[in-house]
């Protein structure tokens, strides 16, 4: 857990849209992920109060479309905490990428989402009963409308489940000590470099009809020689 870098997390709940106004929840409270974390109420508050809605600083939390900082869709209008998770409220920008997703939404072949966020070390802590790691504060970045959930966390393919572990935390080190120094801004987009790599790996090749080699049956020579005979 020391040195866990920035990492994606996705929620696939209801999302309502009327007009161009948007809202559902970017994340969940006190469910177990399939990183063994379970986000706390108030884990996002401190990001709220520093870069929500309601803030004066410039580096609002942004709105963006499949985790891209190039291609914002919009506003986030109202960013709260309530019993349920992150709710959020976003105003869809009038331009071609914004009535795309905007009718996308509405079609619902977009209706995940997920967010960018950097563990706060002393603010995490592990439960044995729950045999998860409870998160109480997080750095919260952005929150974006995604295809399919990412996860920079997906392992290499062929590794045996018993080096995983070790493997994992020691790509993690190596990743964080480089990225660490380098700006925030250029860090993350490195990190989307590697999380599209890691996709690109994992991607299933689409086959075309000349990629198949064409199945050739031995010839029985000695059922031929019966037939004669």
């Amino acid at each position: 857990m020391k040195n866990r870098p920035i990492v994606y997390k996705s929620f696939g709940g209801e999302t309502t849209v009327t007009g161009r106004t948007v809202c559902g929840y970017l994340a969940s409270f006190g469910n177990k992920d399939s990183d063994k974390d379970i986000i706390l109420k108030g884990a996002f508050a401190k990001s709220l109060n520093e870069r929500g809605v309601q803030s004066n600083t410039a580096r609002k939390v942004a709105f963006l479309y499949q985790h891209d900082m190039s291609r914002p869709i919009g506003r986030f209008t109202t960013l709260t905490e309530d019993e349920k998770g992150l709710y959020f409220e976003a105003e869809i920008d009038n331009i071609p990428l914004g009535n795309d997703v905007l009718e996308q939404y509405k079609s619902g072949t977009l209706n995940q989402h997920s967010i960018c966020f950097r563990y706060i070390m002393d603010k995490t802590q592990y439960d044995e009963k729950s045999e998860a790691f409870l998160i109480k504060e997080v750095d919260l970045f952005e929150g974006s409308v995604v295809t399919i959930g990412s996860n920079e966390n997906t392992p290499f393919l062929g590794i045996k489940s018993e080096q995983l572990e070790s493997y994992e935390e020691e790509l993690r080190r190596e990743t964080e000590a480089i990225l660490k120094h380098i700006p925030f801004e250029e860090g993350y987009k490195i990190r989307q470099l590697i999380s599209k790599h890691i996709s690109l790996k994992e991607a299933e090749p689409i086959i075309t009809p000349k990629d198949i080699e064409p199945k050739t049956t031995p010839i029985n020579w000695a059922n031929i020689i019966s037939q004669i005979k």
